[in-house]
């Protein structure tokens, strides 16, 4: 089954209220703002909260593996007759039965 890298992306909207004690308006606003950034508003702004966009998108994950002779990269591919499709399998293969290439120093 392939599999697929889905983004999501989800816009939030909450309204709350909070009666604050402070010495004028811009005061209370930064105690406000304050109790946001220290979480102390989260579950009142969770039991508000209200989607306002949503949006998706999925893009199918091309698995991909290197041919350790050749060095040549194959995709994978749903068509079984395509050279690539074949090359993917053949070297999928071998590394999952654990094979691996020696390469020795040839002596001079």
């Amino acid at each position: 089954m392939p599999k697929y890298n889905v983004s999501i992306e989800i816009e939030y909207r909450s309204y709350h209220e909070d009666e604050i004690e402070a010495e004028d308006e811009t005061e209370a606003v930064d105690i406000a703002e304050s109790n946001f950034y220290n979480d102390e508003y989260h579950d009142e702004l969770r039991m508000n909260m209200e989607t306002q966009d949503e949006h998706y998108d999925a893009n199918k994950i091309i698995e991909r593996v290197k041919c350790p002779v050749c060095n040549q990269v194959y995709y994978e591919d749903n068509q079984n007759d395509d050279p690539i499709s074949v090359g993917y399998e053949l070297v999928k293969e071998h590394y999952e039965k654990g094979y691996s290439i020696n390469k020795e120093k040839e002596d001079e």
